[in-house]
């Protein structure tokens, strides 16, 4: 039982700190999330919502392919890949299927601008 907070007291705060994004994450999901929000009319709790599932997700992608250590094109599109999935799923759940495309069809512009 002492081993096991032990552990838990070592490896929680670097799970926390992985988790933080940095200046140009929440930058880019500022600027996507500002978009979307804006084209699809989202209410302040939606808008929340969205926001916090970009930032999520592109922090989470950073990560994965930091771990996985992803160097070509072809790697990161994996990650990318299955980013895309969690976040629809994500909308999906919340938005219904229709919604979350558009909205992930206007983060995609909101990435091109």
């Amino acid at each position: 039982m002492k081993n096991l907070i032990i552990i838990l007291l070592l490896v929680f705060p670097t799970l926390m700190l992985s988790q933080t994004a940095t200046k140009w994450q929440q930058k880019n999901a500022d600027k996507i999330s500002s978009y979307v929000i804006e084209k699809m009319n989202l209410n302040a709790e939606d808008a929340t919502f969205f926001s916090k599932v970009q930032l999520a997700q592109i922090v989470e992608n950073a990560n994965n392919i930091k771990e996985s250590g992803a160097s070509t094109a072809d790697e990161k599109k994996a990650v990318y890949r299955t980013g895309y999935t969690n976040i629809k799923a994500k909308l999906d759940k919340r938005f219904g299927k229709k919604l979350a495309t558009d909205l992930l069809k206007a983060a995609n512009e909101a990435r091109s601008q």
